[in-house]
């Protein structure tokens, strides 16, 4: 066992140059994109004035939109080629930071949620492509002993940027705030300090600008070290990127093999990518829900520092286990990580249940992480190698339906809830945040209850993960 999980990385260490330059491009900008996204909801209801409500649903359009643009734009955008299609994507995303960042500052309520909204438009525009580009270069720069690790390590390397981010985070967004508050002494003993934070506006702001910052520097890196010929070393080069003269087919054709063939003709595996849609929601609440109930829930010590809490256990886990288990599991079937992994996602949700308490909630994230970790990058990977040559990005987008309408739907009812169980400036005594959270760990528990059932139905038409690798 020592010696495949040592053997697999060895392999990946071979790879060429090209690859990591396109994990890492992917790994920054995931950074500055969670490193807002959690702060979302209360830059919007804070620094924009909106409702619980309408700042749920704002954000779970704009994490929706961010899938749908994988399906459309993401999936066109790899024509372009892998370099270039990284660049617009990148240039994208830096226009929408930039808006959404002077939003705050840009006069009445109506301009700010103008603002607000064209940002979130462009921003999701840039993920969208960014995401399915990059997932393709992996499989372009891996070959068959390396393609398992080569998912493992984007996915985890992700979250090894999402913990340096809630760590600059949680250091800035409290800081800069108590500055402007007034609460430390060096509101009055470092003029310096007290002037960029008034520059900043919050310290919810101070934290977007950063990001915003972290995507320029993505993209000044990723243009100085992406050569040409860089670009060129791939594994596995995608035919129709390398045969850009090849007639397309007519529309009708098209659409009927993007959204009728592929993963989506088999019913089987419909059935097994929607199954994972319940589950999927808990994720969707790491930025919906968990922000705000933690700075409402918990002693003001535990709220500064609440990226710790969201954007540390679950990412450092995921860091350490993905690679891992993902060397350990290869071998596995990967319907039954599925109903594993989901199971162990689901169940700690029900131990926030007995009210706010530090260590029931460091446990839920330790062991959600744990399943997270289980299944994530399997998933990811079995879409992946079902795509024919040029159709990689198609086929990811697709595959990520389900997690769209996770996202799509949680907000609709999410900020509703939070404002009913647990209301801003409310007593704690008086909150019912047991009740949210067992509302919730119900609706994820559907996931490994529905694969279970369905597994025999749906091991009969399932094709093994189109990894050699697993075989050796």
């Amino acid at each position: 066992m020592f010696k495949q999980l040592t053997q697999s990385f060895t392999d990946l260490a071979g790879a060429p140059r090209a690859l990591w330059y396109v994990i890492g491009a992917f790994v920054v900008d995931s950074a500055a994109y969670f490193g807002i996204l959690t702060l979302m909801t209360i830059y919007l209801g804070k620094d924009l004035g909106w409702s619980d409500t309408h700042a749920g649903m704002a954000v779970s359009v704009f994490t929706m939109l961010v899938t749908l643009f994988m399906l459309g734009v993401g999936s066109l955008t790899e024509a372009l080629g892998l370099r270039r299609a990284i660049v617009c994507a990148l240039l994208v995303t830096i226009l929408g930071r930039t808006l959404y960042c002077l939003a705050a500052s840009s006069g009445g309520s109506s301009s700010m949620a103008i603002m607000a909204m064209m940002a979130l438009l462009l921003v999701a525009c840039g993920s969208g492509m960014l995401q399915p580009v990059c997932y393709s270069g992996v499989k372009q720069y891996t070959d068959a002993k390396t393609s398992a690790m080569g998912y493992a390590m984007i996915y985890a390397v992700m979250n090894l940027g999402i913990v340096g981010i809630g760590t600059l985070s949680s250091w800035i967004r409290p800081g800069v705030q108590n500055i402007l508050d007034g609460h430390q002494p060096g509101a009055t003993a470092d003029p310096m300090s007290r002037s960029l934070a008034q520059v900043t506006g919050s310290g919810v702001q101070a934290v977007n600008w950063l990001c915003c910052g972290l995507t320029v520097l993505t993209l000044l890196l990723f243009l100085l070290l992406m050569t040409r010929k860089t670009e060129a070393a791939k594994l596995r080069p995608d035919a129709v990127l390398d045969n850009p003269s090849r007639s397309k087919p007519p529309l009708w054709q098209r659409f009927k093999s993007y959204f009728l063939e592929g993963p989506f003709g088999n019913k089987r595996f419909v059935f097994f990518i929607f199954m994972l849609l319940p589950v999927r929601t808990l994720f969707a609440h790491q930025w919906l829900t968990m922000p705000q109930y933690i700075l409402r829930s918990y002693p003001k010590e535990v709220g500064d520092k609440m990226e710790w809490l969201i954007n540390w256990i679950n990412p450092a886990i995921i860091f350490v286990g993905v690679p891992v288990l993902t060397a350990l599991t290869r071998r596995t079937n990967v319907y039954t990580m599925m109903i594993i992994g989901s199971l162990v996602s689901a169940l700690p949700t029900f131990l926030l249940c007995y009210g706010p308490s530090l260590p029931m909630l460091l446990t839920y994230f330790v062991i959600f992480s744990i399943g997270e970790a289980l299944w994530s990058a399997r998933f990811l990977e079995y879409a992946s190698e079902l795509a024919p040559p040029g159709r990689v990005a198609q086929f990811m987008g697709l595959a990520q339906v389900p997690w769209l309408m996770a996202k799509g739907t949680t907000g609709f009812y999410s900020g509703y809830l939070l404002s009913t169980y647990c209301p801003e400036n409310t007593p704690v005594a008086q909150l019912h945040t047991g009740t949210l959270w067992f509302i919730y760990g119900c609706i994820a528990m559907s996931s490994p209850l529905g694969l279970w059932l369905a597994r025999k139905w749906v091991a009969k038409g399932m094709h093994a993960p189109a990894s050699p690798a697993a075989g050796r």
